[in-house]
């Protein structure tokens, strides 16, 4: 019998488990005992059975060997999980038996975050808790996961306002030469900073007159040529004269074969990216100045030059992806097109610039009207509401 009284009164239920193992514990009723032991027997024979002893784990010692077994984690994203859990996480919970997280806790750490971080941070943190509660739940750790109807902050997206050709051409003549090919590459092609710090001279193809992008530059040293992400990611980029030109006056880096360098003096070392978008910020102050100055000369009458364009101060190579793609909806593609461009989705480039497609509804009334201005289709229309109307009117 699976369920036995003890000397002390208690009684005592246990059952195997799928590994053969026996599982025990108390009960002061003998009703309880025979209850926990049935549902037990039941989640073993469905396959659902989660080691009582299993939970006792706490959030800290699992969360490291989740995080440490994700092989499929790039080492940016590896590094933003240990901070997660290491420094927003683990102060909180770390303690915390695996099988003790309740959702009303998960929520409460949520919350706390929210009061500090970005909407967009927060929703990222609880991504990474919530695919570690996850993966608790298929190893056996704890039978549910706790981060289910939690609330979180809502990312209010803001609009698009694409940058012009002259405010491009501004950054470009202002930021160092050496960073004036990616400059064009991002504008004219829609590329991704990684993604041009990744070109090579085979991937810029000027008979075809495309660049086929295929690879992206890791973050940080060790420097490697690394796949991209996602499945839309590697196309072939048509491109414009000016970037095949650009593109044409530089010679491939000793290290990796990259066309954008340090130099021999560094062995071909690629640039990083953290040199682009530093440079650029520089570029986007400097315009601005130069902006501002010219139109305080103007006000004092110094000069009747016309003015300099501005750009806005927080102003990344990113807004130039932006420009290529208005660039690209202005005249006339479609949203799928302008998706295969940039390597995206076509419904998430909807999301993004669906305040830049000429409006629907106006387009089918013009559609419509074209139609209908023939002379012949015309008449038609006159002699029907000629003959719907009555005699004598």
């Amino acid at each position: 019998m699976s369920v036995k009284k003890r000397p002390d009164g208690a009684w005592r239920a246990r059952y195997y488990d799928a590994a053969g193992k026996e599982n025990s514990k108390h009960f002061k009723r003998k009703t309880d005992a025979e209850g926990w032991e049935r549902d037990q027997r039941a989640a073993v024979a469905r396959g659902v059975h989660v080691d009582p002893r299993a939970g006792r784990e706490t959030v800290r010692a699992f969360g490291e060997r989740w995080r440490l077994a994700q092989v499929q984690h790039r080492p940016r994203t590896a590094r933003q999980v240990e901070i997660v859990m290491r420094v927003h996480t683990y102060p909180t919970l770390g303690d915390h038996r695996m099988s003790a997280v309740s959702r009303t806790a998960v929520q409460a750490l949520v919350t706390s975050w929210a009061s500090t971080a970005a909407a967009r941070t927060v929703v990222m943190r609880f991504a990474f808790l919530r695919a570690m509660f996850a993966s608790a739940v298929d190893d056996g750790v704890i039978g549910k996961s706790p981060c289910v109807r939690i609330k979180l902050p809502e990312i209010v997206k803001e609009a698009v306002v694409p940058l012009t050709v002259v405010q491009v051409r501004a950054i470009h003549d202002t930021i160092a030469k050496a960073y004036r090919p990616a400059i064009l590459v991002g504008a004219g092609c829609g590329l991704r900073i990684s993604e041009v710090l990744g070109l090579t001279e085979p991937a810029v193809r000027h008979l075809a007159r495309d660049l086929d992008v295929r690879w992206q530059l890791s973050e940080a040293p060790p420097w490697e040529l690394l796949p991209l992400k996602t499945k839309n990611g590697p196309r072939e980029v048509p491109a414009s004269a000016f970037v095949l030109d650009a593109l044409s006056t530089l010679t491939a880096g000793e290290m990796l074969g990259t066309l954008l360098h340090r130099g021999e003096t560094a062995k071909g070392e690629p640039t990083s990216a953290r040199m682009v978008h530093l440079a650029f910020a520089d570029a986007v102050e400097a315009v601005n100045a130069a902006a501002a100055e010219r139109k305080r000369d103007r006000k004092a009458r110094r000069t009747t030059s016309s003015e300099l364009p501005a750009v806005p101060a927080d102003t990344t190579f990113h807004d130039l992806r932006h420009h290529y793609a208005s660039t690209l909806i202005d005249g006339g593609e479609s949203v799928t097109v302008v998706a295969a461009r940039l390597g995206n989705d076509p419904a998430e480039t909807l999301r993004t610039y669906s305040h830049l497609f000429p409006d629907s509804a106006d387009r089918t009334r013009r559609i419509v009207d074209a139609a209908w201005t023939s002379t012949d289709l015309q008449d038609h229309a006159d002699g029907l509401r000629t003959a719907g109307e009555r005699p004598g009117r």
